[in-house]
């Protein structure tokens, strides 16, 4: 059966041995280093974890993950300056033409696209933006992000279950 085969997928990562707490360190360190807070999310459903309690760990983890790059970028770390050797000049200057064109809503969209999200809060904290705004849009995008991974997880695995 499918389910007997992702069992050791989705049991296997670190964050999952240690439950919800786990997946609040998962969100938090995915902001700065993307870690799959997906499978540890639907694994911890797959162990019986209330949704909603997946739902509201994962949701604040990342919303705290957010807060902690754009600080990152606002003191103008040492992140940005990898970002700014990956990637041309041109396209930081287009995200920052972006980012004053669009404001909220480009961070609400690419906060909702995973990798993205941590590289729009570092860019976001390094063009100083406004902090109530940022938050704002932000979490909003991010709440509906854990959201759609909690229930989709769920239906996915109920779907394997039957």
């Amino acid at each position: 059966m499918l389910i007997d085969f992702l069992r050791p997928i989705l049991e296997n990562p670190f964050f999952v041995k240690y439950g919800l707490a786990g997946l609040f360190l998962n969100a938090v360190f995915a902001a700065v280093v993307p870690f799959p807070i997906v499978v540890t999310s639907t694994a911890l459903l797959l162990d019986g974890q209330s949704e909603l309690a997946v739902f509201a760990v994962m949701s604040t983890g990342s919303v705290i993950g957010g807060i902690l790059t754009y600080y990152i970028g606002y003191d103008g770390g040492k992140v940005y300056k990898i970002l700014r050797r990956t990637h041309r000049e041109e396209h930081h200057q287009k995200s920052f033409a972006w980012l004053s064109k669009y404001g909220w809503s480009i961070i609400f969209a690419l906060s909702l696209v995973p990798i993205l999200t941590e590289v729009v809060t570092v860019i976001v904290g390094v063009k100083k933006y406004n902090f109530k705004r940022f938050a704002i849009s932000m979490s909003i995008a991010r709440t509906a992000s854990a959201f759609a991974a909690v229930y989709f997880g769920n239906m996915f695995l109920q779907y394997i279950k039957s």
